[in-house]
C-alpha cells in the first residue's frame, strides 16, 4: 500500500483513491492491503452484509449537525462536539463517544459520505484542534484498528481484515520483462528475490557462454544469444519495487587504465688474476698438441700417448718416447681457460708460464611499461615476452601421448581492479618477470626428455589506492658474492713469490626488480581523444616508413602520385588530378584509395568488372533489373545514365559507358577493342602515336616552362590503336610499351615529338 502526502492511493481502478494511514499496521503484520479490477464487486457485495441504516445517515447532504445532535438510535448523543469549516479543518471534542455517532458528525460537517462496516463499532475520546479532516478520519480510526477505502464519493470503513481480505481476493498478478544492460540477469534474479511476494517469479535467460573457440568446431550451442533479460511475475507494486531496484542496480561499470612501469637492474662484477705453468725435462711439447698443450704434460705421462702434428696430420707418438724418461710439472691454478680480459703465455725450451686476467663489469637495466584497459571487477593480463614450447609426455598401459605445451615468460602483469563509490580503487596485483631454462633428463624409461625451468620474480599483493595514485611495489632484491681461492699446498703460502703460485676469482651478482602501478578511472572523452592520437600516430609512422623507400620503389612512386592528386583535385584542377591518378595506376593497380578518388573525380573512366559468380547472375540480374525499374519510373531529369541508354547491366560492367555513349578510356589490358566505334572528334589526320583524347577538354600540352614541368604539367593522353591488320596493331602495342618503360624508368614519358603521355591508355 503507498500512502503518499496527498492522502491518495491508486489501487486497481481509477475510482479507489484513498486508504487510512491506519493501513501502516497491516503492512507491519505482513498484510499489503489493495485492490484491482474486480474491487467494485466485492465492495458491493460486502456492503449488502453491513447495516443499511448507515448509508442513510451517510448520503445526508444537507447542513452541518451542531454538537449534541440525535445519536442514530434516536437518543440523545453525548457531550460532544464536531466543527468543520470550509476548508475542511476539523476541531473534534467527544468523549466516549460512539464511533458511530462520531462518523456521522464528521459527515455531515464535512458533507463527505462515509459508510461503515457492520463490523466498525468502538469508543473514541479525542480533542483536536485545526486538523484536516483525513488527519482526523485517520486519527480516530486508527486508534481502534480500524481503515478506511475512498472510491469515487464514498469513504467506506472495514475493519483491517476486511480490507486484507478484500485486497487479497481482487489482486492479479502481472508479467513484465526487464532488460540489464550490465548486471547478470542471475545476480539481478538474487538481488531483487526478497521482494517478491508469496507465489511471485523470476526467470532469466542465464548466464552468457564461456568464450571458447576450439579448434575447427563451432561454438555457441543452444545458449541465448540476446542480451540479459529478467521475466518478473507478480503483482504490480512489487513489480514496480523490483524495477526501482534494479534500475539502481544496473548501471555502467567504470573502466580502469592501469599503467604498469617495471625497473629491473642487474650489476655483475668478475675479477680474475692466476699463473698457470708448466715444465719437462727430456720431453717435447709438440708431443702434447692433442691433449692440450704444455699444461697437458702430466697427463701425456699418465696415459703414456701423446700426438704431433707432422704436415697438418696427427701422428701419435709413445711418451715417455724410447729412452723411457721423462719428466714433467704443470700448475693449474690461474685457470688459464676459463673467461679473461688479458692473456699471455711464454713457452720457452722446456718452461711454459700462462697469466690470465679478468676485470669484467655489467651493468644491466630493463625498463618495461605496459598497459591494459578492463572493466570494474574484471580480471586483466598482459604479457610481453614469449612461449617457449616444450613436449609433454603422457603415457598409460597402451599407448603413449606426446603434446606441445607452452611456458608463458618475460613481462607478465595480473590485475583486477574493484572501484568504489568514493573514487579509490583496490587492485589485485601479480607482476611478473620470468624466463625459461631448458634441462634435459631422464625419464622412467630411459629416454630424454626436455624440461623447462622457469627462473621467476613476481608478486602478489591486494592494495588500495585513489584514481591517479602510483603503487610502488618493491622488495625483489637479491645479491650474492662469490670469492675463489686456488694455490699450490705449501708454495702457495710463501710470501711475494707465492702469487706466482696462487689463482684468484671473484664474483658478484647484484639484481633488483621494482614494479610501480598507476590505475586511473578513464571517460569515454578521454578514450575517443586517446584513439584521435593513437590514430595520428599510426598515421605518422606510416608515412614515414613510405617516406624511408628507395626512390624507385613502386610503392612510393604510386602513392606519392596518389597524394598529389588529393591535392590537385582539392584545388579543382580535376584534369592534372585525373593525370596523376592514371600514372599511380599504371604503376600499381592494386590501390583502393586511387580507383576510389577516380571514381569521385571521372565516374565516367571507372570500370566495374563482372564478378564472375553464378549467384550473382541469377540474384544481381534480378536487383539489377529492379533497380532499373525503379529509376525508369522516376522524372526524366532524375533517371541515372544506365537507365536512359537501355544498356543491360552486364554489358555495362564491361563497357562502362558514360551518359552521353561516348566510351570511356580503359587500360590496355586483356580487352578487345572494337575499332569500328570511334568517338565523334577524331581526329585521322594526325598519326596514330599523336592522337589526342579530344573528350578530356585539353587541347593542347603545355609546353615547359608553362604551368608546372615535366611529367607534372602534363594532361592525360589516350592512345588509338591503328586500324588495319593484326601485325599493325600488335607492332603499335609493343612500341607503345618500350615508351611507357621508358618513362616509369627515366621519370619523362615522351612520343617521340617532345609531347608528354599518360601511359598506355586507349579509346575504342
Amino acid at each position: 500500500m503507498t500512502h503518499n502526502g496527498n492522502r491518495e492511493m491508486m489501487i486497481g481502478t481509477p475510482t479507489l483513491r484513498r486508504v487510512s494511514a491506519a493501513l501502516a499496521v497491516s503492512l507491519v503484520a505482513g498484510a499489503a492491503p489493495c485492490a484491482a479490477q474486480g474491487l467494485n464487486d466485492m465492495l458491493r457485495e460486502v456492503m449488502n452484509t453491513t447495516g443499511q441504516a448507515a448509508a442513510g445517515s451517510a448520503g445526508t447532504q444537507g447542513g452541518r449537525a451542531a454538537a449534541g445532535s440525535t445519536a442514530p438510535s434516536g437518543k440523545p448523543a453525548k457531550d460532544g462536539k464536531v466543527e468543520v469549516d470550509e476548508n475542511l479543518i476539523v476541531e473534534m471534542h467527544v468523549k466516549d463517544e460512539d464511533l458511530s455517532t462520531v462518523l456521522q458528525m464528521l459527515s455531515m460537517q464535512s458533507q463527505r459520505n462515509i459508510i461503515a462496516s457492520q463490523s466498525v463499532s468502538a469508543t473514541v475520546t479525542a480533542n483536536l484542534y485545526g486538523v484536516t479532516f483525513f488527519e482526523a478520519l485517520d486519527s480516530i480510526l486508527h486508534a481502534n484498528g480500524f481503515g478506511y477505502v475512498e472510491k469515487g464519493n464514498f469513504i467506506y470503513v472495514y475493519t483491517l481484515e476486511e480490507i486484507e481480505r478484500i485486497s487479497e481476493a481482487t489482486r492479479v498478478r502481472i508479467g513484465k520483462v526487464v532488460k540489464l544492460n550490465y548486471l547478470n540477469a542471475i545476480d539481478a534474479a538474487e538481488f531483487v528475490k526478497p521482494l517478491l511476494s508469496d507465489g511471485g517469479q523470476i526467470k532469466s535467460n542465464g548466464r552468457a557462454a564461456v568464450f571458447n573457440i576450439p579448434d575447427n568446431s563451432p561454438v555457441g550451442g543452444e545458449d541465448y544469444a540476446n542480451e540479459s533479460a529478467l521475466v518478473i511475475y507478480d503483482y504490480e507494486e512489487n513489480v514496480a519495487e523490483i524495477e526501482k531496484l534494479i534500475q539502481a542496480l544496473d548501471t555502467r561499470p567504470a573502466q580502469i587504465l592501469i599503467e604498469a612501469t617495471i625497473l629491473q637492474t642487474e650489476l655483475n662484477e668478475a675479477n680474475a688474476f692466476g699463473i698457470d705453468f708448466g715444465v719437462i725435462g727430456d720431453l717435447n711439447f709438440a708431443d702434447f698438441v692433442s691433449l692440450g698443450g704444455p699444461l697437458k704434460a702430466v697427463e701425456g705421462l699418465v696415459s703414456g700417448v701423446g700426438s704431433s702434428l707432422n704436415g697438418g696430420s696427427e701422428t701419435k707418438v709413445p711418451i715417455p718416447g724410447a729412452r723411457g724418461d721423462g719428466r714433467a710439472l704443470a700448475s693449474n691454478v690461474g685457470n688459464i681457460n676459463g673467461p679473461a680480459t688479458f692473456k699471455a703465455g711464454i713457452v720457452e725450451g722446456d718452461v711454459a708460464v700462462f697469466l690470465r686476467l679478468l676485470d669484467e663489469v655489467t651493468d644491466l637495466s630493463v625498463i618495461s611499461r605496459p598497459k591494459l584497459l578492463t572493466l570494474n571487477r574484471q580480471p586483466a593480463r598482459v604479457l610481453v615476452g614469449r612461449k617457449v614450447g616444450y613436449l609433454s609426455t603422457t603415457a598409460t598401459d597402451t599407448s603413449t601421448t606426446q603434446t606441445v605445451e607452452f611456458l608463458d615468460t618475460g613481462t607478465q602483469l595480473y590485475v583486477r581492479p574493484f572501484v568504489t563509490t568514493e573514487g579509490t580503487i583496490r587492485m589485485e596485483l601479480k607482476p611478473q618477470v620470468s624466463e625459461a631454462v631448458i634441462r634435459d633428463v631422464t625419464d622412467a624409461t630411459g629416454a630424454a626428455v626436455t624440461i623447462p625451468d622457469e627462473v621467476t620474480n613476481e608478486l602478489v599483493a591486494n592494495v588500495m589506492v585513489r584514481d591517479g595514485q602510483t603503487i610502488v611495489l618493491g622488495g625483489l632484491f637479491r645479491e650474492s658474492t662469490k670469492a675463489t681461492r686456488r694455490q699450490i699446498p705449501v708454495v702457495g703460502d710463501l710470501p711475494i713469490i707465492g702469487a706466482a703460485f696462487r689463482g684468484h676469482e671473484d664474483d658478484v651478482q647484484r639484481s633488483e626488480i621494482i614494479f610501480m602501478v598507476t590505475p586511473s578511472i578513464v571517460s569515454d572523452a578521454i578514450l575517443t581523444e586517446q584513439g584521435q592520437r593513437g590514430e595520428t600516430y599510426v598515421e605518422a609512422v606510416r608515412t614515414g616508413s613510405r617516406a624511408g623507400l628507395l626512390p624507385f620503389s613502386r610503392t612510393r612512386q604510386s602513392e606519392q602520385h596518389v597524394v598529389e592528386a588529393q591535392r590537385l583535385a582539392a584545388s579543382g584542377d580535376v584534369a592534372r588530378a585525373n593525370h596523376k591518378l592514371n600514372r599511380a595506376l599504371a604503376l600499381n593497380k592494386h590501390q583502393p584509395d586511387a580507383h576510389l578518388l577516380r571514381e569521385q573525380i571521372a565516374p565516367a573512366k571507372v570500370k566495374t568488372w563482372p564478378s564472375g559468380s553464378m549467384l550473382d547472375q541469377i540474384i544481381g540480374n534480378e536487383a539489377r533489373a529492379a533497380a532499373r525499374a525503379a529509376d525508369a519510373a522516376r522524372p526524366l531529369g532524375n533517371q541515372s545514365s544506365a537507365a536512359q541508354d537501355g544498356s543491360d547491366a552486364q554489358s555495362t560492367d564491361l563497357d562502362s559507358s558514360s551518359a552521353d555513349g561516348t566510351l570511356a578510356d580503359a587500360m590496355f589490358e586483356g580487352k578487345a577493342y572494337d575499332q569500328a566505334e570511334r568517338p565523334a572528334n577524331f581526329d585521322d589526320t594526325l598519326p596514330w602515336w599523336e592522337r589526342i583524347d579530344e573528350e578530356s577538354g585539353i587541347d593542347e600540352i603545355p609546353e615547359q616552362g608553362e604551368q608546372g614541368t615535366g611529367a607534372q604539367a602534363d594532361p592525360q593522353m589516350s592512345w588509338v590503336l591503328p586500324d588495319g591488320n593484326v601485325a599493325v596493331q600488335g607492332l603499335a602495342t609493343v612500341w607503345a610499351m618500350l615508351q611507357r618503360t621508358w618513362g616509369v624508368m627515366f621519370g619523362v614519358e615522351t612520343n617521340g615529338s617532345g609531347r608528354t603521355l599518360s601511359g598506355l591508355y586507349m579509346s575504342k
